[in-house]
């Protein structure tokens, strides 16, 4: 039987890889090894982290499990996590090595940012602009305020939701302009986008329109499915997003 792959989750703005371990602990359920990436800017480090911290924290992740473990890897980025994902990719492909590399990018109701822009630029070419949810708490820092429990979690039960909403911490405000470099659109590998029908952190169009900016046009290496949820599936609707991840073992388009 072939080795499953490793699901290495990147979460989003304030999130911390607590928020990933329901879904981390479906898939190993499974049988499938996963990984979840401690985001330098949000937590402790928030007010000291250095633009592209969070990059460089991915790319340690899957450095290690590519390059020194020779794992095949399944990269699953939600929200913010498109933006840091999407520049950790290039050279760790799986179509570019004998044995290992990253076998597909899944972004979970993502922020892709074309080549340069930073978050805030490519949320500006979308019909959607980030909510009161989000706000400055300091010089250098932001963080969720209450209305973040109805805006990321509103189908969970209300005790679900203010749990999690607890759960995020303060962020470096640099993430939301740090340019993006290295993106990996033109990279061969495949690429799934999982649109969020219901999420009312970033509406349906403006995920549409993020795929529709770095796909340019070229659907041959994106596959999208729609989940009818909003925007923390991965806390709401935890069997289905495990096996839209699993299906054919995550390798397949």
């Amino acid at each position: 039987m072939a080795t499953p792959p490793t699901f290495v989750f990147v979460p989003g703005v304030f999130h911390t890889p607590a928020h990933a371990q329901p879904l981390l602990d479906a898939l190993q359920a499974k049988g499938y090894p996963t990984h979840a990436v401690a985001l330098t800017t949000v937590g402790e480090l928030a007010s000291t982290a250095p633009p592209n911290a969070d990059v460089q924290a991915v790319k340690k992740v899957l450095e290690k499990l590519v390059e020194e473990e020779e794992k095949e890897v399944v990269l699953l980025c939600h929200s913010y996590g498109g933006v840091v994902g999407s520049q950790a990719v290039a050279g760790l492909e799986k179509s570019r090595r004998n044995k290992g590399g990253i076998i597909k990018v899944v972004f979970l109701a993502a922020i892709l940012p074309r080549e340069g822009e930073g978050l805030l630029e490519a949320f500006a070419a979308t019909p959607s602009w980030p909510g009161s949810w989000l706000l400055p708490a300091g010089p250098v820092t932001m963080t969720a305020y209450p209305e973040a429990a109805e805006v990321l979690f509103h189908d969970l039960d209300p005790d679900a939701q203010s749990y999690w909403a607890g759960q995020l911490a303060p962020m470096s405000a640099h993430v939301l302009s740090t340019p993006a470099v290295g993106v990996c659109w033109a990279v061969d590998i495949p690429k799934m986008y999982i649109f969020c029908t219901q999420d009312r952190s970033m509406p349906l169009q403006a995920q549409r329109v993020f795929v529709e900016r770095v796909n340019m046009g070229d659907d041959s290496s994106w596959k999208t499915v729609e989940m009818d949820c909003g925007h923390s599936p991965f806390l709401s609707h935890i069997d289905q997003l495990v096996a839209i991840l699993t299906e054919g073992d995550g390798g397949s388009c």
